[in-house]
């Protein structure tokens, strides 16, 4: 064979070098036309593996709480008042989609996570039960590629059998692809999720077996390569606040929790190598999660849910980051840090739920898969706007038209369903009737002793036919029905809108009281499980809770200056029997039927002493109906609630009564003459109207406008007086809670609202700190269906405003 020379290789080398410059040509120009790939991804993706460096947009949103439809904000424009529609699953579905391309543009990998309450009770979720249906909430979410859900409470509102049911709705040609996870549940109990459980617990998506219910997964992102664990928890109150049955949770308390999540974490971390931690939860407050990351090792970014709270990035226009008319407040900065063990600053974020936002934060990673950077231009809660004449007439500019899809498979049937339940008459009524969050969980509401007469009402229609007495001396019978079974689907007040007289319709029922309760007897319930149940009762007090009572067949007095365990003062029949007396049960008093519903009666919301009483008997009659059937039928209110029955009056009829020790007597001193006043002339009368307000009162000491129970102290007996145009006043006086009611008024010029400050406290203004001083101007387009809630915040003098 003849040797070749160098100059005879020459033209092999040319040749090879042209071929090699054209392949690499092909490669850029094949990656120049990936889909989002640009040389981000490629210095990102290559050189370091799936654990090592790169940039993750993860995305985020929690308590969904079946409001698929879009919601409205009152929008005050200076010359009138605009109902803006926000929210709405279908314009959130578009806006992911949008996050999620922009991500990939840049060469992002992304992660989706759904922080927990998928669906809520409701007049929704009832149009979704029928059999005919699916469930909307599914349909919905399973058009968004989530890569988590994280079980949260409401999950298990219709027992482990619906939730069952809406996994396998997820099902696409025959297959569930989203996990759902939580590292504290163990579903072995419940045998109708064995083909859908995890055998080792850690899921791998993508998912192809169709095992979807785990404690962790690890997600591997398609486009980048990159590798991510994301861990999940639940709260551990769940027995006590939905209905897991035979779903167990495997911990008691914030420690515990912490424990499970870091063996996970650990489980992720050694035995698959991966190093980019994700915790995503559902714990109800995201004070539990900084304060469950303050207690484990090795979580690169957190997700918090449960407790919809409102976080900003002070960097972005707030016309970029808040929805106009927003009415929550901003609770923190997004993302929070909190340091965990080792000194390393983990970032921490979530939103307010119904689909009005998408939370979205950017990261860095290096080499060893540790975050070296939030990228804080991009890394704020997104507003979900849908295209409307409304937001045209506003001049936003970040609009989005609705997925076309979810249009077709969820609004447009879900209205049809809503506008049949919404035209069904159930009566009419003469007074505004309140279901909100504060009055029905922490004193006296008309709606809730109207909901407990109606459990009576059943009582006294089905007795004789379930073989039980009737009422009477020799058989006690009472009700009561907690506050966390009075929902605000429907606002916080009924008719919706605020205008008596109106309807209230079958919808409007359903959303108040939209879960699978069904109104139960328990019999022999004695004087000792009586003084139980009230303590209970009244243990959040002066905050709300759900376990707070709404009765009806007796008063019941508090005192909530004494300890937890010894704050009720009496229980007396509506017949004068006296049960509780100065703290005591009395000697002789009678046992005594309870009437309530099955969450309750089953021990929910911590009633053991109901829960460990076996003789009952479940009517075949859910709570909604008997409230329903109350208001329609003669014999109960025949149609129509009359502004003048004393049962159903603004704040009740004094069923529920709260008392404070009485002060140490002062000297009385030697009346002095004094010079008679000049007459002033008579003040005008306030005008009238059906305005309302509400005003809260309390020591913020944490300085964040945020009311928490237990760290915030309300301050009772203070003068709040509303001011108008006029020059006429109301003036009234906070209850032991803080709270103080005005209605019956005009809000159409605006009013003035100010409290007198206790001695001692200052008022915090705005210049120390986000919030309100001793005054506070209420403009009319602040009024809300003619309703506003505001806080006076205080601090004692001489401490200093601050987080």
């Amino acid at each position: 064979m003849r040797q070749r020379t160098a100059n005879s290789r020459v033209p092999i080398l040319r040749f090879a070098l042209v071929v090699g410059l054209l392949v690499l040509a092909l490669l850029a120009i094949s990656l120049a036309n990936l889909p989002y790939s640009n040389l981000d991804w490629v210095a990102y993706s290559q050189p370091y593996g799936p654990d090592g460096a790169g940039v993750l947009t993860l995305l985020h949103n929690n308590d969904g709480e079946s409001s698929l439809l879009p919601l409205t904000n009152s929008v005050a424009t200076g010359t009138e008042t605009i109902s803006l529609p926000v929210g709405g699953v279908a314009a959130f579905k578009t806006l992911t989609d949008q996050n999620i391309a922009e991500a990939r543009a840049a060469g992002h990998a992304v992660i989706d996570v759904y922080a927990g309450d998928a669906f809520l009770a409701s007049a929704t979720l009832v149009c979704g039960q029928d059999p005919a249906q699916p469930i909307y909430d599914a349909v919905a979410q399973r058009q968004i590629p989530y890569d988590a859900h994280i079980l949260g409470n409401h999950e298990f509102d219709y027992f482990p059998d619906f939730l069952e049911e809406f996994i396998r709705a997820f099902s696409t040609d025959g297959l569930v692809t989203q996990p759902f996870l939580s590292a504290n549940l163990d579903f072995s109990g419940e045998p109708g999720f064995a083909d859908l459980i995890d055998a080792d617990g850690v899921i791998n998506v993508p998912i192809t077996d169709g095992r979807v219910i785990g404690h962790s997964a690890i997600v591997t992102d398609t486009v980048t390569g990159q590798r991510f664990g994301i861990v999940s928890a639940t709260t551990w109150t769940l027995p006590t606040i939905s209905s897991p049955r035979n779903v167990r949770v495997t911990t008691s308390d914030l420690e515990t929790t912490a424990a499970a999540v870091q063996a996970e974490i650990d489980r992720l971390y050694d035995d698959y190598g991966v190093r980019k931690i994700i915790f995503v939860s559902h714990l109800q407050d995201i004070d539990n999660d900084q304060a469950l990351i303050g207690m484990v090792r090795k979580v690169d970014v957190a997700v918090a849910g449960g407790g919809s709270e409102l976080l900003e990035n002070p960097a972005i226009p707030d016309d970029m980051e808040l929805l106009p008319g927003e009415r929550a407040p901003v609770q923190g900065t997004y993302p929070l840090t909190v340091t965990d063990p080792d000194g390393r600053s983990v970032p921490i974020v979530t939103t307010t739920g119904n689909y009005k936002y998408l939370g979205r934060l950017d990261v860095e990673f290096d080499d060893a898969g540790e975050v070296t950077r939030v990228i804080t231009e991009t890394s704020y809660p997104r507003r979900v706007i849908p295209d409307s004449p409304e937001a045209d007439a506003l001049g936003l500019t970040d609009t989005v038209t609705p997925d076309s899809d979810i249009v077709t498979t969820v609004n447009e049937p879900l209205e049809a369903c809503l506008e049949s339940l919404a035209t069904t008459k159930v009566a009419t009524t003469e007074v505004l009737l309140d279901v909100s969050r504060a009055g029905v969980r922490s004193t006296e509401s008309n709606a809730g002793n109207m909901i407990a007469d109606s459990f009576i009402f059943a009582y006294d229609r089905f007795a004789a036919d379930l073989g039980l007495p009737p009422r009477g001396a020799d058989n006690p019978v009472i009700a009561v029905t907690n506050g966390g079974g009075i929902r605000q689907n429907a606002g916080d007040v009924l008719p919706v809108g605020g205008v008596v007289p109106g309807d209230i319709t079958r919808k409007n029922t359903l959303d108040v009281l939209p879960f699978p309760n069904f109104v139960t007897v328990i019999n022999n319930v004695t004087p000792d499980d009586l003084k139980t149940v009230f303590e209970r009762s009244a243990e959040s007090l002066p905050g709300s809770g759900g376990q707070f009572l709404q009765v009806s067949g007796l008063t019941v007095t508090y005192n909530v200056s004494r300890s937890v365990g010894s704050r009720v003062v009496s229980v007396v029949l509506s017949d004068g029997t006296p049960i509780i007396q100065d703290g005591a049960v009395v000697e002789g008093a009678p046992n005594v039927r309870v009437v309530t519903n099955s969450f309750v009666a089953r021990g929910g919301d911590g009633y053991e002493s109901f829960g460990n009483n076996p003789d009952q008997l479940q009517l075949g009659l859910s709570y909604e109906q008997a409230w329903r059937e109350y208001m329609e039928l003669e014999g109960g209110l025949g149609g129509l609630i009359r502004a003048d029955d004393p049962r159903y009056q603004p704040g009740g009829e004094g069923r529920i009564v709260f008392v404070r020790e009485a002060p140490t007597p002062t000297p009385t001193p030697t009346p002095t003459a004094t010079p008679q006043p000049t007459a002033t002339p008579t003040p005008p009368p306030p005008p009238a109207g059906t305005g309302s307000l509400t005003a809260r009162v309390y020591i913020d000491h944490r300085c964040d406008s945020f009311f928490q129970h237990g760290v915030d102290i309300p301050i009772g007996n203070v003068s709040v007086t509303l001011t108008f145009p006029n020059g006429a006043t109301i003036t009234r006086q906070t209850r032991p809670f803080g709270l103080v009611n005005f209605s019956g008024f005009d809000p159409s010029g605006g009013v003035t609202v100010s409290a007198e400050l206790p001695r001692g406290y200052k008022g915090i203004s705005l210049d120390s700190c986000p919030g309100s001083s001793a005054s506070i101007d209420v403009s009319p387009g602040e009024f809300q269906f003619r309703y506003k809630f505001v806080q006076f915040r205080l601090m004692p003098l001489g401490e200093e405003a601050g987080p």
